[in-house]
């Protein structure tokens, strides 16, 4: 015979989501001030550098165009 599923009303089926939510979140591992600081700011450094690297990329190709109007 197959399984019957038995039917949960909705009051269930929430008081059991948001206690399987809470177990999880106690599991959760957050960093420490001072990692979060550390990878915040090499993040930002990071974006800061490819910022800059497609800026001067960009001048350097509209350079050489402006280059190429004047001689030809």
């Amino acid at each position: 015979m197959a399984k019957e599923k038995k039917k949960k009303n909705i009051f269930t089926f929430f008081k059991d989501f948001f206690v399987d939510v809470k177990k999880e979140a106690k599991k959760v591992v957050w960093t420490s001030k001072k990692n979060l600081f550390k990878y915040s700011l090499a993040t930002l450094l990071f974006m800061l550098f490819i910022c800059l690297f497609f800026v001067g990329t960009d001048l350097i190709i509209a350079l050489i165009s402006y280059v190429k109007e004047l001689i030809g």
